[in-house]
């Protein structure tokens, strides 16, 4: 495999050259790699905003009915406190971006989770028993258990096609602007 690029003239000839150069030029490699993170970066959390759906394209299912009713007004799916919408970052290393979250929780978001999840013993607040509020709440030791939990899975990570044309599109007009 290779390129044949046939030129006439001096002046073509440095400009192409010139060219090559800058292609070759790591710092522009790593400006053009900072804009790309900070693109996903923000697709990745209007996803989680305003999207709900995964990249393929796929609404999110909704929460149960049991959970939605713990839920307080301004919070919505993966959105309580805004941690996870908080914690999505990119980072450049070497020739490549890597965006995502440090937070531990987010991978069961991201991949669902179906199975048993150990409790360590701890102490809990009682503030009614029997379906009455207590006047004064009670603290009480819980010991150690097993609890079966399912998770669906709402995937945010990753590119849409329309989240790669845009990344197409800033790629040109990069290259567009350092090329003479």
């Amino acid at each position: 495999m290779g390129i044949q690029v046939e030129v006439f003239g001096t002046e073509k000839l440095a400009q192409l050259q010139q060219a090559v150069e800058r292609l070759a030029d790591s710092g522009l490699r790593g400006e053009l790699l900072e804009s790309l993170g900070a693109i996903v970066e923000t697709q990745t959390r209007r996803r989680i905003t305003d999207e709900k759906e995964s990249p393929s394209g796929t609404a999110w299912q909704d929460w149960s009915d049991g959970y939605a009713k713990t839920r307080h007004g301004n919070q919505s799916l993966l959105q309580g406190d805004g941690n996870l919408n908080d914690s999505i970052t990119y980072v450049v290393e070497r020739n490549q971006v890597r965006v995502g979250t440090p937070l531990e929780y987010a991978r069961v978001h991201q991949e669902g989770f179906n199975g048993s999840v150990s409790v360590g013993s701890h102490q809990r607040l009682i503030k009614q028993a029997f379906g009455r509020v207590l006047k004064h709440p009670v603290w009480q030791t819980v010991g150690a258990h097993s609890r079966m939990m399912s998770i669906a899975q709402r995937e945010f990570l990753g590119l849409s096609s329309s989240n790669s044309k845009e990344l197409l599109h800033v790629i040109g007009d990069f290259w567009k602007e350092v090329l003479p």
